[in-house]
């Protein structure tokens, strides 16, 4: 009995040892992200960019026990990377009103680069854990949410890209949420180790596994041999989606524009999946996972005595071009097989989200208000005609 018992101790020592030396050159794998690992905090340059108590970029959280208490949630566009701190949406939103009422109103954020609802919802669930608020503010992005929020990594590719939490969707109600930080593998970087050896033999990634298992109890995709147009006689005009992006109001006056694209769409990894007009089992689960978590968080709002509002900034590029010029979409994979899309981001909303939470509204401007060419985010000129009008919406509706 004592040879075992050395034999097992000895191992447990050897276990916890190489657990210990491993996690400083092969930590275990991280799930979501925030400011300092945000895809894109490379775009800024500010020497008073940190981090809020929640990890995201923004204030810290503070306010007086008598100050009206506003929450933001978002992701890229609340995030605002190529803003410095001083004019991010959160502080425009802040003056406007300051501005306007006696009462002393303070705003947070709750966002990071491709946060879907999913994460939304988890990081309001921390927030309120600590602090409270009297408005929360969720800045709607139908052109990505519906995808981000469907699985357990960030790619439109079929490669997994970065892991995150995400809820499965069964019977239409939410399941607890899956791969939250520090759950993969127990944490531990000796499980992880064997897990990714063992996939280094199928050459692929340790991310890919855990896509692939996810993959597994999704609804099915589509079918590469079905819903879709085969060699279309019609006389499109094909481009490329970043070209198209990059000189989206070279193309308002064309009606019949092709998109082709890397986006893996047939497994509704993509922008466009939620706009197909023939929509796979998985296109329609997109959707109504999305419903659902905006439901959810309504439902956490409410019984944190906090008041909701969706707000939806109307764009001449995103919600009038796309919605007008394109007509299909195709992939560079299978070049013969063309799918038909209306792109109507606010008719999704509206039939996702009650008409007594959803507020939209119409912004000026083209490429004035965008970041640049390539990088169509709002930019501080953008970004102070959206808060204008989430303020002038705050005043009338809650103040």
């Amino acid at each position: 009995m004592k040879n075992i018992l050395l034999v097992i101790l000895s191992v447990l020592f050897t276990v916890a040892a190489l657990e210990i030396g491993l996690r400083f050159f092969y930590p275990p794998l991280k799930s979501g992200w925030g400011w300092n690992d945000s895809p894109r905090k490379s775009l800024s340059n500010f020497a008073n960019d940190l981090p809020n108590q929640l990890g995201v970029r923004g204030q810290k959280i503070r306010y007086g026990k008598d100050d009206i208490v506003i929450v933001l949630l978002g992701d890229s566009q609340v995030e605002a990377a190529t803003s410095s701190p001083e004019k991010m949406p959160e502080m425009l939103l802040e003056n406007f009103l300051n501005k306007h009422l006696t009462q002393t109103v303070k705003v947070f954020s709750l966002a990071a680069s491709g946060w879907g609802q999913d994460q939304q919802l988890l990081a309001l669930k921390n927030y309120y854990k600590k602090y409270r608020a009297d408005i929360v503010l969720l800045w709607a992005t139908p052109k990505n949410d519906f995808w981000e929020n469907t699985f357990p990594d960030r790619c439109v590719r079929k490669t997994a890209g970065h892991l995150k939490p995400t809820f499965r969707l069964v019977h239409n109600k939410l399941t607890n949420m899956y791969y939250l930080p520090n759950e993969y593998y127990k944490n531990s970087s000796v499980a992880q180790l064997i897990a990714e050896a063992l996939q280094v033999l199928k050459g692929e990634t340790i991310e890919q596994l855990i896509l692939n298992d996810w993959l597994k109890f999704l609804p099915e995709p589509h079918k590469e041999i079905s819903n879709y147009v085969k060699n279309k006689k019609e006389n499109t005009l094909e481009i490329d989606m970043n070209k198209f992006s990059q000189n989206v109001f070279n193309y308002a006056n064309d009606t019949n524009i092709t998109i082709v694209t890397y986006e893996d769409f047939f497994d509704s990894r993509s922008h466009f999946a939620p706009y197909l007009v023939h929509k796979s089992k998985r296109d329609l689960y997109l959707i109504q996972i999305t419903k659902t978590l905006f439901q959810k968080i309504y439902s956490l709002v409410k019984d944190n005595n906090s008041k909701f509002l969706v707000f939806y900034p109307i764009r001449r590029d995103f919600n009038f071009i796309y919605k007008n010029s394109i007509k299909y979409v195709k992939s560079y994979r299978l070049p013969n097989l063309t799918f038909p899309v209306n792109i109507n981001y606010l008719s999704l909303l509206k039939n996702i989200i009650p008409d007594n939470h959803l507020f939209y509204f119409n912004i000026l401007g083209k490429d004035n208000i965008c970041v640049n060419h390539n990088d169509r985010h709002l930019n501080e000129q953008g970004n102070k005609e959206v808060m204008e009008h989430v303020s002038n919406l705050i005043i009338k509706n809650f103040l």
